[in-house]
Formats: structure tokens, sequence, C-alpha cells
């Protein structure tokens, strides 16, 4: 859950901005999910497991 803090941040920060510029807090959750995910909300984490395992 550490490395999930900075994504999960930017997707609330991004949600509340899109919700007061769009007027729509729909629209706002959907942008900010995106946002987040384009900073690694969703990301899997099976490359920095198997990084781990080769010694780097």
């Amino acid at each position: 859950m550490k490395g999930k803090v900075f994504p999960v941040s930017m997707a609330v920060l991004w949600g509340i901005v899109f919700s007061q510029a769009m007027h729509s807090v729909t629209l706002g959750v959907c942008m900010g999910l995106l946002m987040g995910t384009a900073f690694g909300l969703f990301d899997s984490g099976r490359g920095e497991n198997e990084d781990e395992q080769r010694g780097r």
C-alpha cells in the first residue's frame, strides 16, 4: 500500500479539480480515476516482484 499513496492522492486531487471544473461529480470521479490510472493506480506490480527476485 505504501507505493499506492501517490496514485490514490492524485486520483482524489484530480477528481476534485475536474468535479469543480466540469460542474459534475460523476465526470470528476471518472476523470480522477483516469488520472490515477495514468499515475499507476491500477498497476499490477508484477514487474516490481520480478526485479526483486532477480536481485535488482
